[in-house]
């Protein structure tokens, strides 16, 4: 059974509460079934198509397990109780068709696209279960947070945000207005986040990581930073037009009958947002090496005094040994001299006993 996952190790995410949650992931899978004597052909391919959902479903679980840091069983048993409740949403029959195979006879086989959004209860429990394990590893891509549609809307009780269309090639992408990265084609919102391409049908939340090779040319061609670069009387549309009109307008080309979008198109107008957005970047990338060296240079300091700081505490310690041993032996001749000064006495006081003995007896002669 063949099942290829498009997010590879770009939908890794950590067990811990800022990444295991019910995030949908984009997934290609194959399914197989044959007729036999027991299903009809549109019964079999019913089955072909399950058989892809499950497979889609469990690869991903596989995959996840393997990949994350899930070592204990009972959460391993809830990761799979997760996918095994998933969500599958077909996004694209890929490919589907009829064979003979030699020994089971008609068969059909199916690959589709499908968002596999694992059951949120279960996600939940096992982000609680997992407690803080890994938190915070930046090695784990996380979900870009919400957009809040009023602060990018020029009307308060708008329903969304401003929209903006700019050209790719001779294509819409359209984008929201002083925002990086948050791109709409083709009916899905596409996100370039800390690195990571996510995809969702809403512009606001239900971001899910996808592989870079899903993200279409188009969208992929304009820099994400190119919205900060419009003028500010760029023409910006209203969420509600936008959300009636956006497949009529691609339809019809008619941003194409505007001067402001035919002056946006003009290639030097393309290669001065490209050079503005290159000096941005190349400004970020001094920025973040000067930081990088800073840090490197802080960590380098640090070690500095810390082997200082160690080197003291043994020329301290190394100095409490040596006082230690100097008032050793300061008390061993003290006592040494006490022991010989009593000796001493015992000797004066003995000889003194003997010289007094000697003269009673020179006394008692006489007499």
């Amino acid at each position: 059974m063949i099942i290829r996952l498009l997010v590879a190790m770009f939908m890794i995410f950590s067990i811990a509460k800022s990444a295991l949650s019910a995030q949908p992931t984009i997934t290609e899978a194959d399914g197989y079934s044959c007729m036999g004597d027991d299903k009809s052909r549109k019964q079999t391919e019913q089955a072909a198509m399950l058989d892809a959902k499950k497979n889609a479903a469990e690869y991903t679980s596989t995959y996840i397990k393997s990949e994350t840091q899930v070592k204990d069983f009972a959460l391993q048993k809830d990761l799979v109780s997760a996918y095994a409740n998933a969500d599958v949403r077909i996004i694209e029959d890929l490919e589907k068709g009829w064979y003979k195979d030699p020994s089971s006879g008609d068969c059909f086989k199916i690959k589709i696209k499908a968002e596999v959004t694992p059951d949120e209860k279960a996600m939940e429990k096992l982000s609680q279960a997992s407690g803080t394990a890994d938190q915070g590893n930046s090695a784990y891509p996380v979900a870009p947070p919400p957009i809040v549609a009023n602060e990018l809307s020029s009307h308060q009780d708008a329903a969304g945000p401003d929209i903006v269309v700019v050209p790719s090639g001779e294509t819409y992408v359209y984008m929201l207005p002083n925002t990086t990265g948050v791109y709409f084609y083709g009916g899905y919102w596409y996100r370039y986040y800390e690195g990571y391409w996510f995809r969702s049908p809403n512009y606001a939340r239900n971001w899910g990581i996808i592989s870079p090779v899903v993200v279409p040319r188009v969208v992929v061609n304009v820099p994400p930073e190119y919205p900060r670069y419009l003028p500010p009387a760029y023409y910006r549309i209203h969420y509600g037009d936008f959300h009636q009109h956006w497949q009529a307008w691609d339809r019809d080309r008619e941003w194409h009958k505007r001067d402001w979008f035919k002056a946006e198109m003009r290639p030097d107008v393309g290669m001065q947002r490209q050079a503005l957005i290159n000096q941005e970047r190349e400004q970020h990338r001094a920025k973040v090496e000067r930081q990088r060296q800073e840090a490197q240079q802080q960590l380098q300091q640090q070690e500095r005094q810390r082997i200082k700081a160690d080197r003291e505490r043994r020329e301290a310690r190394q100095q409490s040994l040596q006082q230690k041993k100097d008032r050793a032996k300061i008390e061993r001749k003290r006592q040494m001299a006490q022991l010989k000064a009593q000796r001493d006495r015992k000797i004066a006081e003995k000889n003194k006993l003997k010289k007094e003995k000697s003269n009673h007896q020179k006394q008692d002669r006489h007499e």
